[in-house]
């Protein structure tokens, strides 16, 4: 049996629990927290590695997946555009071709903002020879973008209907690598591919500074808006970045959590908004308008 004291107690408690925290609260931890360490990468986070590195490892990492596929796996569908695999790595040849033709300053490449149709001649000459062939001839030509883009990662080069450095046109092949070597995978029953901490970390880094563009590209500015985007995992970190082409992002009017390397795979198109779960803390509309974007620039 408990004594009026003891109600008294259990009533001071109860009112504890359920009353409002005091108004100060909120900025008085996050002003300890920046006291500690700035905003940013986590302390043990993987660090990015270089554009042609992410690269190379990721055009080594599917030729051995392509090297293990059994004869009946190259007809496998693989893409709604592309069809089976042995077409897909076709497509992928003809990336790496015009690619090629890209990073040669004395070559001009006449308009192709359609991604799929600009490799299709490719697609039809490689159709009769053999998958592994097809897969001699993509290695060959995507070592060859390898060399071609040693020097200066900050050249700009054409990229489809956008212009890119030489360093972001590597990133952004790196995500189509892993793309499709994602649809191979799923399309032969394999476990789906992992990038290492170091490239998920410059793929990260480099779909934040993408952000402002991504919007335009969408039609979908924000300008004088901001979110931040709060990535977990080993390559995650903290970014605060404008949600318009502007020379410095404001203070975000939303605030985005979500796992890094889910976000990638939006950003590649191999996840949707609703897989990624992603918690959107503030201006919500704002939030899902810049999910809604992450994926503007991506090429299939």
């Amino acid at each position: 049996m408990t004594s009026p004291f003891d109600d008294e107690i259990a009533a001071l408690l109860a009112e504890q629990t359920v009353a409002d925290p005091p108004p100060a609260l909120r900025a008085t931890t996050l002003a300890r927290a920046v006291a500690g360490r700035a905003p940013g990468r986590p302390l043990d986070a993987a660090r990015p590695c270089e554009p042609a590195v992410a690269f190379d490892r990721t055009v080594e990492d599917l030729h051995r997946l392509l090297n293990s596929l059994a004869d009946g796996e190259w007809d496998a569908p693989a893409h709604a555009d592309h069809g089976r695999v042995r077409d897909l790595v076709a497509h992928l040849t003809g990336v790496e071709r015009l690619v090629l033709r890209w990073l040669d300053p004395a070559d001009t490449v006449p308009d192709l903002p359609d991604h799929v149709a600009s490799t299709r001649p490719v697609v039809a000459e490689l159709a009769g020879a053999g998958p592994r062939d097809v897969a001699r001839q993509w290695h060959e030509a995507a070592r060859a973008v390898a060399a071609a883009a040693v020097g200066d990662g900050a050249r700009p080069v054409v990229f489809h209907d956008i212009t890119v450095s030489v360093d972001q046109l590597l990133v952004t092949r790196t995500g189509e690598l892993w793309a499709h070597a994602i649809d191979i995978c799923q399309a032969t029953g394999r476990p789906l591919p992992e990038l290492d901490p170091e490239r998920m970390a410059t793929l990260c880094a480099a779909l934040m500074a993408a952000v402002p563009l991504a919007m335009a590209y969408q039609g979908a500015v924000a300008p004088g808006r901001a979110a931040r985007f709060v990535l977990t995992g080993p390559a995650g970190g903290t970014f605060t970045v404008p949600l318009a082409p502007e020379p410095r992002a404001a203070e975000p009017d939303v605030t985005i959590v979500a796992d890094a390397v889910g976000l990638c795979r939006l950003a590649v198109r191999r996840l949707s908004r609703r897989q990624l779960g992603a918690a959107i803390d503030g201006d919500q509309e704002l939030g899902t308008l810049a999910l809604t974007a992450i994926d503007a620039l991506a090429r299939d």
